[in-house]
């Protein structure tokens, strides 16, 4: 049975740190110019350019991201014959310095990756490069320097961002464990299945240090009895995006077959009546409404069929499901009445109890394990660096019915969660 909709967002906190390994890569600590990599400007062409960086500080705001450094740096400048008409930043001369910055907007690429679009760079030298020869200021031929510097680094930074920002692996992870069946008892006879449909995606936003989004899964979560359900394979849907509420909310709904419970009861009935005057040969379970009626085949001194009713009852302290107070039908009272037998309410009671845990089913345990098994789809290690993090705030029963099969119990559990990338 349709438990209704669950809406699962999960979020994504992505610690921008992790992209510094990938930056080191493509803009190293030093690094030094030969002659034959610099291009000619105004008549003059770069010699030796030496820099050392300070750490790259990664910040996130509204969608974009943003690069800064200090740089210090030397440089000698020449002719193109060769002649030196500029040294900067050597002995007995202090390194110059420049700042550079540049920003990026993060968007989500159709393929589950961080895309970078709309660089936007500045540099500045806040040292002059003053000649010694010939009355030039290489200040001029200095900043083209660092400006391709910059450009180079932006837009390798911008191919470089999506390979390391990679969440189709998490979504995938995530939705193939939603595809999964978990067992919720020893006996492997109760099985939570979540059948997720649809995810959804939000736009990247910066937080200082972190940037965030948010995967909603759309699923339609129940619990079955019986064997281990066939699932089919699914792969994960096409990215789009969405929006996504602060909490979770997963309707459950847990059925309790009539079936199971007449065959249980039938071979206990059957077992105690063999030598009494009136014998049970079969049981039929069947709900209406919040009651349930159970319809008894008897042979010997009476033949025909008997009922009994008993209205579901939900005892909220003990979280148990109650069938504790069956009783004949008055029609069956006054069958009974007509003949001398032993067949009592007692004996039927017991045997329906002991079908149904006693008369008390216990579905608190069972809810119980619905939200621990969430919780061990929701949480621990999914790859290096990728921790995720979930609650279960409550668990509300909604409500508790019967259908013509089995008895239905609606339930609906709340909470958070998130996934921290690093």
């Amino acid at each position: 049975m349709n438990a209704g909709l669950a809406i699962v967002p999960v979020q994504v906190t992505y610690v921008l740190r992790a992209l510094r390994p990938t930056l080191d890569s493509i803009f190293p600590v030093r690094d030094s110019l030969s002659a034959a990599r610099c291009a000619n400007a105004a008549g003059l062409v770069c010699h030796q350019y030496v820099y050392r960086r300070d750490p790259l500080q990664l910040r996130g705001e509204g969608n974009r991201l943003f690069i800064t450094t200090e740089l210090a740096f030397r440089a000698r400048l020449g002719v193109v014959g060769g002649a030196r008409v500029a040294s900067c930043g050597y002995d007995p001369e202090a390194m110059r310095r420049a700042s550079l910055a540049m920003s990026t907007a993060l968007y989500w690429r159709r393929d589950w990756r961080i895309g970078a679009q709309d660089s936007r760079l500045a540099a500045t030298l806040r040292d002059p490069c003053l000649v010694t020869a010939f009355g030039v200021n290489a200040t001029r031929t200095l900043q083209n320097v660092v400006d391709r510097q910059l450009e180079t680094f932006a837009a390798d930074a911008d191919t470089a961002i999506p390979v390391a920002a990679d969440f189709r692996p998490l979504a995938d992870s995530l939705w193939r464990s939603f595809l999964e069946p978990t067992a919720l008892d020893s006996l492997n006879s109760l099985w939570l299945l979540l059948e997720p449909e649809a995810v959804r995606v939000t736009p990247f936003v910066g937080n200082g240090i972190n940037i965030t989004t948010t995967m909603v899964l759309y699923a339609r979560p129940r619990v079955v009895a019986g064997s281990k359900p066939v699932v089919r394979p699914r792969p994960l849907p096409a990215l789009a995006l969405g929006q996504a509420p602060r909490d979770f909310t997963v309707p459950v709904t847990v059925e309790l077959p009539f079936a199971e419970m007449a065959r249980r009861a039938t071979q206990l009935l059957a077992e105690e009546t063999a030598q009494q005057s009136v014998k049970i040969d079969s049981v039929f379970v069947r709900g209406a409404g919040d009651t349930v009626l159970v319809d008894l085949a008897v042979s010997g001194a009476l033949r025909g069929r008997l009922g009994l009713t008993s209205r579901l009852r939900w005892d909220a302290t003990a979280r148990e499901l109650r069938l504790d107070d069956l009783d004949w039908t008055l029609q069956s009272r006054g069958a009974l009445s007509r003949v001398k037998t032993t067949l009592a309410t007692p004996l039927v009671a017991l045997a329906v109890r002991r079908a149904t845990s006693g008369g008390r089913v216990p579905l608190g345990a069972q809810l119980d394990s619905v939200r621990a098994e969430l919780l061990f789809k929701l949480n621990g290690t999914l790859a290096p660096g990728v921790v995720m993090g979930s609650s279960v705030r409550d668990v509300q029963i909604l409500q508790v019915s019967t259908t013509a099969s089995a008895i239905v119990v609606r339930a609906l559990l709340t909470g958070q969660s998130g996934v921290w990338i690093q």
